[in-house]
């Protein structure tokens, strides 16, 4: 069984062990060039240069003889220096598209120089300290924000003068530009005031993620010494913000229906994270030794963050797993499809025509059973700090702002069930509807703070006894 879709031709043993297809195995060299190898009967393979054209299609060519029998003629890095060459010939860059580096861009787009310590020195400066403390996907995120807002609106600032009116444009500039799809950036602006209010919400969250990244980077700054002054963090605020809770999620009924329209292969995929309610990167680099029929759990080793987990799975989600699990290798990866390949990022299209065969929302992509596994568990009564563990989060606050509004039932029965009574005799209301005045059983103290002033007690300050007196107004005594 091929272990991948698409085979590292690098390792020679690996091309040597391809099966002869009329379709040629191609691995990326950048986003639209490709290298890949034609396997022909007889164990003869050819090296095949290809490049994406500006219509939408492609244009390949043979390079040269890859390798015959068990002898290779030509390795792999003297056909990448061969299919670069090609790319640069006229013909081919006169029809070729751009080409771009694979992955997420990891570094700042500028390169800030000079004495003068500016906003983009200390936004360097914080990258490379994330680079060492946050995980892969989140200093990815940072970056795109970074130079997608950042870079060009503030970057040459210095720092130390850095002020309320840079931050006050900088949040006008930002609310009013349009989210970037992909590689092109909008030429556009906003009226501010002809937006909706889940766009404004959506920039809004967008702008607080900015702020906080700012924050990071002046303290950082503050901290080894490169500015006198801490105005630049004051000036710093947060946006006023309305967090909507996701409410896309399916019930039983629907999961079903979700399931007969999808592919054999996604199905599997589905039911696996119905089961266990793990995002669908988690799944996808699963292996078979990850489930454990005896502790009934997987463990998920490749989660979003870096807190790994056991998920605990229901008897007949054992009985999924080790079905799948069965007499296989521990290595191996636990969700292939059944021509062996491995799960990418395809699984979205495939999800795309389920969803659209089974006439559902939009709004519902895959991540959406997720919300489901969490909020079904939640609507029969799981705690939220069960449901949490399930789901890897560090505390249950993501619980309880995404979910809390699901769990009314349930602390309605906890408050009848656990409220012990407060005078002797009391019996607890069984009956719904039924309410006990507390005119009948005697009035109840009422308790008052005595400060009726708004100032803070403490003035946010270090200082106690006769100094911190003497810093408060005096209708605090």
């Amino acid at each position: 069984m091929q272990s991948n879709w698409r085979p590292d031709l690098s390792d020679e043993s690996v091309v040597l062990g391809l099966e002869p297809r009329e379709s040629v195995y191609f691995n990326i060299l950048e986003y639209c060039r490709h290298i890949g190898v034609q396997v022909h009967k007889g164990k003869i393979g050819f090296w095949i240069a290809r490049v994406r054209r500006r219509d939408g299609g492609y244009a390949q060519k043979r390079l040269c003889l890859a390798f015959q029998g068990d002898i290779f003629e030509v390795d792999y890095n003297t056909a990448c220096f061969r299919a670069k060459e090609w790319f640069k010939t006229p013909s081919v860059s006169r029809i070729a598209s751009a080409s771009y580096p694979l992955g997420s861009k990891r570094q700042i787009d500028i390169c800030p120089i000079g004495d003068v310590h500016t906003v983009g020195h200390a936004l360097r400066d914080y990258l490379d300290w994330k680079l060492l403390a946050a995980t892969k996907s989140h200093f990815e995120t940072l970056v795109s924000l970074i130079n997608y807002h950042l870079v060009p609106r503030v970057s040459q600032i210095p720092l130390a003068e850095f002020d309320g009116n840079h931050f006050q444009k900088l949040a006008t500039d930002v609310l009013s530009t349009p989210p970037k799809y992909g590689r092109e950036t909008p030429a556009h602006r906003d009226d501010l005031r002809l937006l909706s209010q889940n766009e404004l919400r959506k920039r809004k969250k967008t702008f607080n993620a900015l702020v906080s990244i700012l924050k990071g980077a002046f303290e950082l700054s503050w901290e080894k010494g490169n500015i006198e002054s801490d105005r630049p963090m004051r000036c710093l605020r947060r946006l006023p913000n309305v967090e909507r809770p996701r409410v896309v999620f399916l019930d039983r009924k629907e999961c079903r229906r979700l399931l007969g329209v999808s592919h054999p292969d996604l199905r599997i995929l589905i039911m696996a994270a119905l089961y266990t309610g793990c995002r669908a990167n988690e799944l996808i680099l699963m292996r078979c030794c990850d489930f454990s029929p005896e502790t009934k759990s997987v463990y998920v080793a490749s989660p979003k963050g870096r807190r790994t987990r056991h998920v605990l799975s229901p008897a007949h989600g054992v009985n999924f797993f080790r079905s799948v699990a069965d007499e296989r290798p521990g290595n191996d990866r636990l969700f292939r499809k059944k021509n062996g390949r491995v799960w990418g990022g395809e699984y979205r299209h495939y999800f795309l025509r389920a969803r659209k065969q089974g006439g559902f929302p939009a709004e519902l992509t895959f991540h959406g059973l997720r919300h489901t596994y969490a909020s079904q568990l939640l609507q029969d009564g799981a705690s939220i700090i069960s449901v949490a563990d399930q789901l890897g989060h560090a505390n249950t606050q993501t619980v309880s702002t995404t979910y809390g509004h699901l769990t009314a039932r349930t602390r309605a029965n906890d408050i009848d069930r656990c409220f012990a009574p407060i005078f002797d005799g009391e019996e607890k209301t069984k009956s719904e509807g039924q309410e006990t005045s507390l005119n009948t059983l005697g009035r109840l103290p009422v308790f008052r703070h005595r400060d009726l002033s708004s100032w803070p007690r403490s003035n946010h300050s270090r200082y106690s006894g006769q100094l911190l007196q003497a810093l408060r107004p005096n209708d605090m005594d």
